[in-house]
């Protein structure tokens, strides 16, 4: 386990252009002195709300006060970002080298600095976290007699140790997770269906959710704040299911997907999140037929399921929610803040010094 301080600081002041699009200056929080290294872990707990990065920083952002700070910069290119009140974890690995450093970077909220842990038997991929537990899974699959499997694992981040590992059917394509439980969704192998598994962190039993065999390929699961779970087959392939968000019926068995239709967005969808009966989808057109659209973003009332489609002057890669609005990641390091009654456009747009390629995003639970 390696010690990583993190970045320095380059200070500038916050510009307000007219058309409502603000710049969050790379401060320290205000009324002190840009911290040194040993503290920085400290004065990112104090004042970010979220974090945000390219393929190798990590920026955490003051949305409120329009400030942000790089607060760690990664050799290998990141492959997720988990942001709670007691830890910061960011996974990395290198798709093009195996022997390359594979694992995970984890900073705690009572300590400086970023461990750097390594993971050799997981390329970690996708991740979830609450309170110590972490939940980890390869990007790697293994050939198997019946199909691919994946490795997936959960880790103890106070102790920095495994709690349990195990092979999932399929590859994983999303992690979701509210509380201890966690939702994974799997794609097709040669003997399985793609699927959702629902997990206790906490116990690490897990069941799929929808009977074998149906060829569904999901892509992603979200889950409303009222607990309602969504399932979306998105941009992957262009098929008959290709852009279609499904709600989860427990009380269905066996489960039909096509019985619990929601939405059909077009272009395809590429990201969506749901928060007090709203989703916002993340438009976008992986055929290349669609390389910018006017209006990249939908607010889908999940109860009328009428759709309005949002101008945004910039592609959306990630989304996020914190209690009250979305939050949007563009592909050149934009921000979107989006409430749940938006019209026509998102409330504010930020945009971060020196982030010029937003890939990945996650608020402070």
């Amino acid at each position: 386990m390696k010690k990583i301080m993190l970045c320095g600081v380059t200070a500038v002041w916050l510009l307000i252009a007219g058309t409502g699009c603000q710049s969050a200056a790379l401060l320290p929080p205000e009324g002190s002195e840009a911290p040194s290294a040993g503290k920085r872990a400290q004065a990112d707990r104090a004042y970010g709300d979220l974090l945000v990065a390219d393929d190798h920083r990590v920026f955490s952002v003051d949305s409120k006060a329009q400030r942000a700070q790089e607060v760690l910069h990664t050799e290998q290119p990141i492959s997720s970002v988990c942001y709670t009140k007691d830890h910061a974890v960011v996974t990395v690995f290198e798709p093009d080298n195996p022997n390359g450093f594979r694992g995970l970077y984890v900073h705690d909220n009572n300590k400086d600095g970023y461990d750097q842990v390594a993971t050799p038997a997981m390329a970690p991929r996708l991740s979830y976290v609450n309170g110590d537990l972490a939940f980890l899974a390869s990007a790697e699959v293994t050939p198997q007699p019946d199909g691919d499997y994946t490795k997936v694992g959960i880790y103890q981040l106070k102790q920095r140790q495994w709690v349990k590992e195990w092979m999932m059917p399929g590859g994983v394509e999303d992690v979701r997770g509210s509380g201890n439980t966690v939702w994974i969704v799997t794609s097709n192998n040669a003997s399985t269906s793609s699927n959702v598994s629902k997990l206790d962190l906490a116990t690490g039993q897990w069941d799929k959710l929808i009977q074998q065999p149906r060829r569904y390929p999901l892509d992603e699961a979200e889950v409303d704040t009222n607990g309602e779970l969504y399932l979306m087959i998105s941009q992957r392939h262009k098929n008959e299911w290709s852009n279609k968000i499904f709600r989860f019926n427990p009380q269905q068995n066996p489960y039909e997907l096509t019985g619990n239709f929601v939405s059909n967005t077009r272009p395809y969808s590429f990201a969506i999140r749901a928060l007090n009966g709203k989703m916002l989808i993340a438009r976008h057109d992986a055929t290349g037929s669609n390389p910018e659209l006017e209006k990249p973003l939908s607010l889908l009332d999940l109860k009328s399921r009428k759709q309005v489609h949002l101008a945004w002057d910039h592609q959306p890669v990630a989304l996020e929610r914190t209690e009250s609005e979305f939050v949007a990641l563009a592909e050149d390091g934009a921000l979107a803040f989006i409430g749940t009654e938006a019209t026509e456009k998102p409330d504010r747009t930020v945009v971060i010094e020196g982030l010029e390629a937003g890939r990945w995003i996650s608020v402070k639970r």
